[in-house]
């Protein structure tokens, strides 16, 4: 008879820790789709304890429930793959695309993740299994191993191997880990699937926007096999340590029927109860959704934005920055968050409809705004140094031309 209950203990990698420790008990009843979660008692009681989502999961003895996302907690669906993964991880498998349901994954996932959640059946260890990065040297072998994946060609054991580590990563592109001199980075391939070629593309975003002002990670861009790979430092590993990370996806609370609810002035009033350096991080969350704006970004969805846990909570780096191609129009656009009195609608003055939410009068934003401008104002020549192909550039070419927000 099998079994409707499904129960693991959820373990953390906190600081000046040698190894995870168990932080509570997450059971879910998976016919009714009814989750909960109850902090363990020796881990209220460490002097170094911090909640897992300190908004929606607060340390306390009590016993949280939820009805949400069949009954998975956001800061644990945050660790399981998105459709890349789940993909590869059904092909590892021998599985059909689909046929695992969401917590199925709790126990395929690896070390890889993100964030410092690991689970396990009992307290005494977690059974979430490290793997093994790939070196740069294993980058052409891995990009023929997505090629062959994309295509549902049959992969042999040793590439099956090397794809297998790039199971516990979200996002829907090609991608896999890589080691760089000690340190883990994501490596981001190319992918027949899609209209325009995106590493050179993700790799020239994300230079305008730490000209924008933008806290960004480490980046840096390659050539395997004569196609581009965007390398980003994993900013969630500290000399080799898990940091705890959090989607603004899990900060908010909402179902997956509910996206539509989620915008940056709720983002930013929860904010209000948990990050350390608030005002500055309300400044960088709004500098972020006017690029947005600025590169029509039009998959700014929760699961691109998110916070970091080092000696307190604050916005993460940022991450997943990207034009989504367009035709040249005279209407508007959306984002895929809401921005402020006119909902998602990307324009200058939606932008600035409630600023104050981000601890900002209107002429601070404003000049927030500018600055933003002026970092993109030569996005055509940053694509060029990034390798963009003509016909790319072309694709994205009405992201910073003809579609600016009207004043």
């Amino acid at each position: 008879m099998t079994s409707n209950r499904f129960e693991r203990i959820v373990f953390i990698e906190l600081p000046e820790e040698r190894q995870s420790v168990p932080a509570g008990l997450f059971s879910l009843d998976i016919e009714l789709g009814v989750g909960t979660f109850q902090y363990g008692r020796r881990y209220l009681e460490r002097p170094n304890a911090i909640a897992i989502d300190p908004v929606n999961l607060p340390l306390s003895d009590q016993e949280y429930p939820t009805r949400k996302n069949d009954g998975i907690f956001g800061i644990l669906r945050d660790v399981l793959p998105d459709s890349w993964g789940s993909y590869l991880m059904a092909k590892q498998l021998g599985l059909p695309f689909g046929t695992l349901r969401d917590h199925e994954f709790i126990d395929l996932i690896s070390t890889d993740a993100v964030g410092a959640i690991s689970f396990g059946p009992t307290p005494e260890q977690p059974t979430t299994k490290p793997e093994t990065s790939c070196s740069l040297g294993d980058l052409a072998e891995v990009a023929k191993g997505i090629d062959r994946a994309i295509e549902d060609r049959e992969l042999p054991p040793e590439m099956l191997h090397l794809l297998r580590q790039a199971t516990s990563l979200g996002g829907a592109q090609p991608k896999c880990t890589v080691m760089i001199e000690g340190e883990q980075w994501i490596a981001k391939f190319e992918s027949s699937k899609t209209a325009v070629k995106y590493p050179g593309l993700e790799y020239a975003t994300m230079t305008m926007a730490g000209r924008a002002g933008i806290r960004v990670p480490q980046i840096r861009l390659e050539t395997v096999e004569g196609r581009s790979v965007y390398l980003v430092k994993r900013f969630d590993r500290e000399a080799g340590r898990r940091l705890p990370f959090m989607s603004a996806f899990a900060l908010s609370d909402l179902d997956i029927d509910e996206l539509e609810r989620g915008s940056y002035p709720r983002i930013a009033d929860r904010m209000r109860r948990f990050v350390e350096n608030l005002r500055d991080d309300h400044h960088e969350l709004f500098r972020r959704m006017a690029f947005n704006v600025a590169v029509r970004n039009e998959d700014d969805h929760l699961r691109n934005h998110g916070f970091l846990y080092r000696r307190g909570w604050r916005l993460s780096p940022a991450y997943d920055l990207l034009p989504f191609p367009a035709r040249r129009s005279r209407g508007g656009f959306h984002l895929a968050l809401n921005l402020g009195d006119q909902g998602s609608l990307a324009s200058r003055t939606n932008l600035l409809s409630q600023c104050e939410r981000f601890s900002l009068n209107r002429a601070e934003a404003r000049e927030i705004i500018a600055q933003v401008d002026d970092g993109v104002r030569d996005w055509q020549a940053e694509l060029i140094r990034a390798g963009v192909s003509p016909a790319d550039r072309e694709a994205v070419r009405w992201c910073f031309e003809g579609t600016r927000p009207a004043a």
